[in-house]
Parts: C-alpha cells; sequence; structure tokens
C-alpha cells in the first residue's frame, strides 16, 4: 500500500497548471496533499488504494460485528487479546467509532478533471467538507481527493492491517465469511494453546 511511502506536498496553483500531470503521478507516488493558503486542503491518492481502503473498511465491519475492534487497541501487541475477545472497549468508545466518517465508504461522487481544473477551489472545499471525490481522466477513473483527516484516519489503521496480514488475514480482500472463520480459528488456537500449557 502506497500509504507508508513519503507524502508529497504541492500547492493549489502548482495543482490547477498541471492537473493532468499530477493526477498521472499519483499512478507512481504516494498521496499527494493539495496546499491551500498554507494548509493541507486535500489529498490525492491513487484509484486503486482508495478502493482497497474501502475493502478493508468492509473487512473491519465484519470484525466490528465479532465484537473485535482493532482500531480502538492501543498497540499491536495487544491485538491478539482483542481477537481472543479478552480486550473490550467501554461503549462509548464503540459509538464514537460507529460515528467516525469513513469517506472512502461514501458513495461515488465523480469530476471531470477538466472541470477540477476550472473549479478547483470549490472542489476542494467539498472534500474538506467530507465527500470523496473520484477523479475522472481519459474514461477511467484515475484518482481519489479525500480529506487530510481521512488520509490520518487510514494511516492510522495501516498497523492494525499489517498486523492481520501478518496473522494471515488480508482485511483487504477478505469476505465476512474468512473474517468469521478467521477469528474463530484464532480463538481456538489460542484455547489449544492455553490447554496445553496447562497441562
Amino acid at each position: 500500500m502506497t500509504l507508508g511511502r513519503e507524502v508529497e506536498a504541492l500547492g493549489l496553483r502548482e495543482v490547477r497548471e498541471r492537473i493532468r500531470a499530477v493526477v498521472a503521478r499519483t499512478a507512481d507516488s504516494g498521496p499527494l496533499v493539495i496546499m491551500q493558503h498554507g494548509d493541507p486542503a486535500a489529498v490525492l491518492l491513487r484509484f486503486d488504494e482508495a478502493e482497497r481502503w474501502g475493502r478493508v473498511e468492509r473487512g473491519l465491519a465484519a470484525l466490528h460485528a465479532l465484537e473485535v475492534y482493532p482500531e480502538l487497541v492501543g498497540g499491536t501487541a495487544q491485538m491478539g487479546a482483542a481477537v481472543r475477545g479478552q480486550l473490550k472497549p467501554s461503549r462509548a468508545a464503540v459509538r464514537a467509532l460507529d460515528a467516525q466518517p469513513r469517506e472512502v465508504l461514501g458513495p461515488l461522487a465523480t469530476v471531470q478533471i477538466t472541470d477540477l481544473r476550472e473549479r478547483l477551489a470549490s472542489h476542494l472545499d467539498e472534500v474538506s467538507g467530507g465527500r470523496a471525490l473520484t477523479v475522472v481522466s481519459s474514461g477511467r477513473f484515475a484518482a481519489v481527493l479525500v480529506s487530510p483527516r481521512e488520509l490520518d484516519r487510514l494511516r492510522s489503521l495501516h498497523r492494525a492491517v499489517a498486523w492481520f496480514a501478518a496473522a494471515g488475514l488480508d482485511l483487504g480482500s477478505a469476505g465476512e465469511a474468512e473474517v468469521a472463520d478467521f477469528v474463530r480459528g484464532y480463538r481456538r488456537g489460542s484455547s489449544a494453546a492455553g490447554s496445553a500449557a496447562a497441562g
């Protein structure tokens, strides 16, 4: 995933003047932050990267249905206890997590690259308000604009996603049944290890 790569920043004027090249560059680079008045206004992600994070969110939702909340675990050292059901977050923490916006899961909203160039500032206002915009260039989905808040949120999930991948579950491709099987298997394996240690 490219979120672990270095983030690049460009000013609003440069993005507007070179919009096609900037969007094309996201195919080979990490996230690109668009600056406006000295502050981050939006982040340009590769389209397939945003799609993958949408699938990760669905994998996390399947974990939530099993009362496993990786986002609320203090560190990866405690992730196993959370999957085993030994680490339960408070109801208030779960409610706050449920209320958190997830821009990558929003309805598909597209903008043609020429319209983006002509009305860049107003589109950045939309993105800042929490609406992800998919940029269409040459008839294909090329990139997705999200808010800087969303980039921070996705980057905070990176460790949890990596922990599950190392444990054998790719949250970016697993369906609900596969997530449930993983959790059941993990819990069985942990209880079997505990019984063996006790015996």
